[in-house]
């Protein structure tokens, strides 16, 4: 897989002259995503019964797999992930999530690691918080972004250990429409693209040990109405994951 490029030498200055844990404001270019949602390296992770999931491998979802939480228009190829509020529906359990994750691990130090998306949050759940995306690792997520639509931006969890920064990423188009990218760099670099704006952090230190992969999320946070009309819905029209080869 390549890296995609700018296409306009403004988007290429304004990266050279960025700082470690800088924040820049990227012209529009610099988020076009262009490409199909890409499911077939993807598992998807949906509730089953009430605490339980499902997994379906990208082989069962190229055959036209839908159902209540997934569902992939044949035309245009946007992808739509939908929660449930009462999946699972007991106070102070992992809130609901839909999520699409990669099939391959990775670790940081071993490859450069990308993933695009474009997206429109068509439902807000009552808090109006969606993950829309993460890297995950088994001890948990490494970084999340989570739409606010009360306050029309993006925030980027950074999680290490214990202790967790917030960082405001982006702001969310008044169409609901957010285009992200969220990287990691051998060199210990994070970096996220939320419509423009670039922020780039240190890698939490606690993440550079166990092996990590991308999620696309539908999720909510914390505790959540329980009760079929509290979910969240979104659709990506566009989502592309690569390693390229140093």
């Amino acid at each position: 897989m390549t890296i995609s490029r700018f296409t306009c030498v403004t988007c290429l200055s304004l990266g050279l002259t960025l700082a470690l844990t800088g924040i820049a404001i990227l012209p529009a270019c610099a988020m076009d995503v262009s490409s199909r949602p890409q499911t077939s390296g993807l598992t998807l992770q949906e509730p089953q019964a009430r605490l339980k999931l499902r997994l379906v491998p990208g082989s069962t979802l190229a055959t036209g797999y839908h159902s209540a939480f997934y569902f992939q228009d044949t035309t245009t190829g946007a992808v739509t992930l939908q929660t449930d509020g009462l999946q699972p529906s007991i106070r102070g359990q992992t809130a609901p999530a839909t999520v699409l994750r990669e099939g391959h691990a990775w670790y940081a130090q071993q490859t450069p690691a990308i993933m695009n998306a474009s997206l429109r949050i068509d439902t807000w759940p009552a808090d109006q918080r969606v993950i829309i995306g993460r890297i995950q690792s088994a001890n948990g997520p490494v970084v999340e972004l989570v739409a606010d639509g009360k306050r029309s931006q993006v925030i980027a969890l950074v999680h290490d250990g214990s202790r967790t920064r917030h960082i405001t990423a982006g702001t969310i188009f008044p169409d609901r429409r957010i285009s992200y990218e969220i990287s990691s760099n051998p060199s210990g670099a994070l970096q996220t693209v939320v419509n423009g704006t670039r922020s780039i952090l240190p890698m939490p230190p606690a993440a550079t040990t166990p092996a990590m992969w991308f999620e696309a999320v539908s999720g909510q946070t914390g505790w959540h109405m329980p009760c079929h009309h509290d979910i969240a819905r979104v659709t990506f029209t566009a989502l592309d994951i690569q390693h390229p080869v140093q």
